[in-house]
């Protein structure tokens, strides 16, 4: 079954002669899919950034397989000095996946198919799109200071200049169907591939560094990260 929390919440009414106070006990459902977020280390962002460097050329250029409107966009080549500690973050993944779900036996057996690097200067985007896999990621090595400035300084209702949003459902407004972010360095988002989601432009004289990637499971595993059955309310 989906899992589901339960709380107490007091309640008063008055009438004309009387003040009155229950508790009343309620619970609520997870819905929607898992958006992980947590924060590697700042030596992992320092192999990022070094790996970066060594693929900022036009043979590496990787824009023709994505759907980002930005200049550099890069495959990186040494997937494995990477995906080493990835995995660490992955296992994190299934292990929070398994307790949000309730009962979900998620394996964190992957293969990294996809791992490339952008390069996000001003007035560029990246519009709402998915990704072919199972699980997609998005981590930020390097968020200039004069960007997290000018997404404070932004009025508006959405999250701003430089803003990450993941989109899920029709957009109901009883229901909680974006979720903004405003990445900083080391930041790392983990989220189910199919999940819509998109990048707005900013107009600082700077550069932002993020790398993304695409996960695959084995058999086993995606029948495990689909979970059991749903088999009513207990």
């Amino acid at each position: 079954m989906l899992m589901k929390k339960e709380r107490n919440i007091s309640t008063t009414t008055q009438s004309d002669s009387s003040t009155k106070t229950e508790d009343i006990k309620y619970s609520y459902f997870h819905w929607g899919p898992f958006l992980f977020h947590t924060e590697i280390t700042q030596e992992e962002c320092d192999i990022i950034i070094e790996e970066g460097k060594k693929c900022r050329r036009k043979s590496n250029d990787y824009r023709a397989k994505l759907a980002g409107h930005l200049s550099e966009e890069y495959k990186l080549e040494n997937a494995e000095r990477i995906a080493g500690w990835l995995k660490n973050y992955f296992n994190a993944y299934a292990t929070g996946y398994n307790k949000w779900r309730g009962e979900g036996s998620m394996k964190p057996n992957f293969t990294l198919t996809s791992l490339w690097i952008n390069y996000m200067k001003a007035n560029e985007f990246n519009p709402p799109h998915d990704h072919g896999s199972d699980l997609s990621f998005i981590l930020y090595p390097d968020v200039p200071a004069e960007l997290t400035q000018e997404n404070k300084d932004f009025k508006g209702t959405m999250r701003g200049p430089g803003g990450v949003c993941w989109l899920y459902g029709e957009g109901n407004r009883q229901c909680i169907s974006v979720v903004h972010r405003m990445p900083a360095t080391k930041d790392l988002f983990i989220f189910p591939a199919s999940l819509k989601h998109w990048v707005f432009p900013f107009k600082s004289n700077v550069e932002r560094v993020s790398v993304s990637g695409n996960i695959l499971f084995d058999q086993d595993s995606r029948m495990e990260y689909l979970g059991p059955i749903q088999k009513g309310d207990k």
